[in-house]
């Protein structure tokens, strides 16, 4: 990934190990990692900070993933989104399929499949933008 300009990852993950484990990853390939635990705080940090990728576990409870990816959408639609699973890829796309999740990574992952995740994230954001 390229090192002129470190990609800034928002992460919302309640579990703390799982948290700091992701976040730690995710440092190791070079972003600078935000990383919170309730909703309130991951959209609050959102409003305040642009981001170049928001990553949330979908298995929280209580969690509305529609509403939260909407609201995340009403900051800015321009970041993209990736939801953590943890079952196959084709459950969460029949479920959550125009929910404007832009990526899904299924749990166990490894480094490089986050790094790919990134990757794939930074195309899309770059595609989005020149739009503007």
């Amino acid at each position: 990934m390229p090192n002129d300009k470190k990609i800034e990852i928002l992460l919302w993950d309640k579990h703390r190990t799982e948290r700091e484990l992701i976040k730690e990853m995710l440092t190791k390939i070079g972003c600078n990692v935000a990383a919170v635990r309730d909703e309130h705080e991951c959209l609050r940090k959102f409003r305040d900070k642009k981001y170049n990728l928001v990553i949330f576990d979908q298995g929280l409870p209580d969690l509305d993933v529609r509403g939260f990816v909407d609201d995340l959408g009403e900051i800015d639609e321009l970041t993209p989104v990736a939801m953590m699973a943890t079952l196959d890829v084709e459950f969460y796309e029949q479920k959550y399929g125009d929910a404007n999740i832009d990526f899904l990574i299924v749990r166990p992952f490894e480094l490089v499949q986050l790094r790919n995740l990134v990757e794939e994230a930074m195309r899309l954001c770059q595609r989005l933008k020149g739009r503007d």
